[in-house]
This record gives structure tokens, sequence and C-alpha cells, in this order.
């Protein structure tokens, strides 16, 4: 029986084959955690908190906000993009937020004959709910379900469920916040309809679960943010960024994220954005940079979003 061979960007091996699987679970893809070296935790809600901790959002003092995101990650290597639609909603002591996002990747693809199969787009894709409560004031929890599918050839398909809880306790301008993210099922590969055991379709992957916990501080002008990162399979990460504000409508950001360079997490990075603001509307951008080495160094990440 012919199987599919993928002809993939040699460079792209490291998360496709390597030691986690769905990156995008754990990496920055909004513009405003990219910006800070993907510290986001202890931030206050924007329109992507569900990607960062949606129990901000009980205590924030808007009452919606939704926000489109775009992501172009190792453009020197596989020229991933990645697209997200965030929202959430507060009424009084309760949130509701809704987050889809999906990454891409677009290969050729052989049989063993060398006969060409055709393109394919690799695919990931992640949709959530979640729900906030402040059960006093300046502290809040979450809780979020996440169902997350992937194809990463034209016959194989997985999908998986997950988890995620969330803290925020804010006070005279400092903000704790600490989550648990993606607990739940493995990641079980069909193939052809069926599930499959062939270790060359990479059959069954533990989500990339892992604790996240973070500390802010913000001042009308400026805000400061550091973070802890600890994915469950033994990677320890960390990140700090600075936000400031000369004018209302101008916030710059700067950032710098620590990571192994294992294959596990993501290696180290430094970051930097820019945001625009009036009357409710957003524009973010930001860029990451590094050594030649550095396998994440020309991502960008740009946003837009309303909120009120």
């Amino acid at each position: 029986m012919k199987k599919i061979v993928l002809i993939i960007v040699l460079a792209a091996a490291p998360f496709l084959l390597g030691a986690q699987t769905l990156p995008f679970l754990y990496m920055p893809t909004d513009a405003r955690s990219a910006a800070l070296g993907g510290a986001g935790v202890a931030m206050d809600a924007d329109a992507w908190a569900m990607d960062n901790n949606l129990s901000a959002a009980a205590l924030s003092s808007r009452h919606f906000a939704i926000g489109a995101g775009y992501q172009h990650l190792w453009p020197k290597m596989t020229g991933t993009n990645s697209f997200s639609l965030d929202g959430w909603y507060r009424r009084n002591r309760w949130a509701v937020g809704l987050s889809a996002k999906t990454m891409l990747i677009d290969y050729n693809a052989f049989l063993h004959t060398s006969a060409p199969q055709g393109s394919f787009t690799y695919h990931d894709l992640s949709v959530a709910l979640g729900a906030a409560w402040c059960p006093v004031t300046g502290f809040a929890i979450s809780a979020t379900a996440r169902m997350v599918n992937s194809a990463p050839a034209p016959t194989l398909h997985g999908m998986a469920v997950c988890a995620d809880l969330a803290m925020t306790y804010a006070i005279k301008g400092f903000q704790v916040g600490l989550s648990v993210n993606n607990l739940g099922t493995r990641l079980q590969y069909r193939r052809n309809g069926s599930y499959t055991q062939d270790a060359f379709y990479y059959a069954n992957y533990a989500l990339p679960a892992l604790v996240r916990a973070g500390l802010s501080y913000s001042h009308p002008i400026f805000t400061l943010t550091a973070e802890a990162d600890y994915l469950f399979e033994g990677c320890f990460m960390a990140c700090a960024g600075v936000e400031v504000r000369p004018v209302s409508v101008l916030s710059l950001r700067a950032g710098y994220h620590y990571g192994p360079d294992n294959g596990k997490g993501m290696p180290s990075f430094g970051s930097c954005g820019i945001h625009l603001g009036f009357a409710g509307l957003g524009i973010d951008v930001s860029y990451w940079f590094g050594g030649e080495n550095t396998t994440l160094r020309g991502t960008i990440c740009a946003g837009l979003s309303y909120s009120f």
C-alpha cells in the first residue's frame, strides 16, 4: 500500500516531527503579547484575552472587545501563516469569550514513486469558548474549553479537546496572573477514517500543557510585565516586556523571550511593536528579531481590534 511522503522544507521538521505538537497553543499569536516577548498572562484584557488570560476580562472597565489577527512565522524557513479571531463580552461581574485561530503551511506531497500528489496545506485549528467571573473586587477566575484539529497530510487528521484555567488579582497598579493551559486528551490521528498506530504518521501526541505565571505594574504612561512559563514536557521559558504610552493614541512596546534551543518550547528572541488607538479602534504590529541562528527571526504579527 502506497504511503504519502511529505516533502517539506527541512527546517520545518522541529515542529512537524519534534517535541511539541500544535505550537500555536503556547506561542503568542496576538501582536501585543508578541511585542512583549510573549508576556500576556498578567496584562489587562485586550481583544485577545482568550489567548492570554480570560479572567482579566471580568476585571476590565470595558464591556466588549473583538479583534482579528495575522502572524507570519518562520519567514526564512516555511513561511507559516496564522490567523485569529477573538472576542469577549462583559456584563457586571461576568465575562464570556470566543476564540478561533488556525496555522497554515503550504507544501507539495509526493507518492513513494516520486509521482506528484499535488499541493496541500498543513493546518492546525483551534476553537474555544470561555467564561470568567469576578467574585470579589480585584480578583477573577476563568475556565475555557477548546477543540483542536490537526491535518498534517491529505489523508491524516487528528482531534483533541482541552481546557484552560486562569486567575487574575489586581491591586494598586499591580496585577498577578496565573494559568494552566491545554489540559486534555492526547491528539490521536485518523488515517482514512480509522485510528492509526503507525509511527510514520506520528499517531499519538500529548498536547503542550503548560503553566504560566506573571506580574505586571501599570502607570498612566507605562506598563512593566514579566512572566515565567513551564511546559509539562520539561521546558522552562521566561519573558519580560515594557509598554510606554507617550500620548493617549500611541503605545511603544519592547520585550525579550528566553527559551531553549533543544526543539522544546520557543527559542530566545527579542521583540518590539507599536499600538495606535482612537475611538475604540486599535491597530497593533510586532516584530521578532535575534541572531542569525534564531529560527523565529523576522516573524511579524498584526492585529485590528475594536472595544468599548
